[in-house]
């Protein structure tokens, strides 16, 4: 059996790594690991315990203890490395979006406007549930997901165009705003149903996914976002007698008290909390000037990262406008035991985990955003 699911890129992709993308291929591997980390996220709320989940995912993807139900290739003789600029001193959210990017020079990225088929050559032995897996998770990688570095920040979008059974389309591509809507309804009814908080990244009851129109420019539309989540999140730099963005607004400031909290901190001050920001993930840095960097990990040694639980999604339409899909995909936020240090240089301190969601859904309600929540129905 063969399942062939076209994606179309919808931001540019930075596959590269640390040797500042001179690799821009995009391989099998990297495929189905996204696959892999969707099959999870789908599997938890209908399977409802991490025993079952990883004993369905050894089967179909594969473990130390046997190979794989599936072959995968991909069509991807278009996919050319371009290393046209496309971050300038003016795309303030396509910067801060896609911060690190360009730490090193101009860094090469399949571009958008691209489209590639994806072919799973299925064994024999593959069972009708997990067939449904395979199809719900290339579903949900074209939905909600990305490929490549600062893809959780909307680079590397993948829109699904059509997914193919046998030759047998069983993908309708959304024609406009409110057909998507319905695909994205439709997709977490099946698979949103458990009331728990998951212990990983998951979709459950208390998923938040929300919609942004755009129109015909997807670069545009992820700069607009952008903009909004760094009004949002930041404090400003000091300009004479107030603090502003980078392109010269007033900053809001609306999470003053986690900068006075990291300033207490670097003056000696006891604190006993973390700052709320650091739901959307760490590390999380802060940078004074004149008494250098305050950084917050967790302080476990094997694990020293939190993803965000906020993904960027730009979605193409088949009438060629795209829609920002922003999905909070909240879970335990740590393992148990592990809590947060916050540290510069000799000076350091533990904290518990105490981190508040809502922070991220109160971000996506902003009516400045113009975000419609689509999930919980309206």
């Amino acid at each position: 059996m063969r399942i062939e699911a076209t994606y179309h890129i919808s931001t540019p992709m930075f596959m590269g790594g640390a040797d500042n993308g001179t690799n821009t291929e995009l391989r099998p591997s990297s495929l189905k690991g996204l696959l892999r980390f969707w099959f999870r996220a789908v599997a938890w709320p209908q399977l409802g315990s991490l025993k079952e989940v990883f004993e369905v995912e050894n089967s179909i993807f594969g473990s130390t203890e046997g190979q794989a139900k599936f072959l995968i290739k991909i069509d991807d003789n278009t996919l050319m490395p371009n290393k046209k600029q496309i971050f300038n001193k003016y795309t303030y959210g396509l910067n801060y979006l896609g911060y690190g990017l360009t730490e090193k020079g101009i860094r090469p990225y399949i571009e958008n406007g691209r489209s590639f088929t994806l072919s799973l050559f299925l064994k024999k032995s593959v069972s009708e549930e997990e067939l449904k897996f395979l199809k719900q998770s290339l579903q949900a990688l074209g939905l909600f997901g990305g490929a490549g570095a600062r893809s959780r920040r909307g680079f590397g979008s993948l829109s699904l165009v059509s997914l193919r059974v046998e030759n047998n389309e069983e993908w309708n591509e959304p024609r406009n705003v409110k057909e998507l809507k319905n695909l994205l309804r439709g997709f977490l009814n099946k698979v949103s149903r458990d009331d728990t908080l998951p212990p990983y990244t998951a979709f459950s009851s208390k998923t938040r996914i929300f919609v942004k129109k755009g129109d015909k420019d997807p670069l545009a539309l992820l700069n607009e976002v952008g903009m909004e989540l760094l009004r949002y999140r930041s404090y400003g730099r000091a300009s004479k007698d107030k603090h502003v963005l980078p392109w010269g607004e007033k900053a809001e400031q609306i999470f003053a008290d986690d900068h006075d909290l990291m300033l207490d901190f670097l003056n000696g001050k006891r604190i006993n909390r973390i700052p709320r920001r650091v739901v959307f993930g760490l590390p999380h840095n802060y940078f004074f000037s004149g008494k250098g960097k305050v950084s917050i990990e967790p302080d476990s040694k094997g694990q020293k990262r939190r993803a965000s639980p906020l993904f960027i999604h730009i979605h193409k339409l088949a009438d060629g406008n795209y829609v920002g899909v922003l999905s909070l995909i909240p879970s335990q936020f740590l393992p148990q035991n592990v809590r947060v240090e916050i540290k510069r240089g000799g000076q350091s301190k533990i904290v518990p985990v105490q981190v508040n969601y809502d922070v991220i859904s109160d971000f996506l309600k902003r009516p400045t955003l113009g975000a419609k929540v689509v999930w919980p129905n309206e």
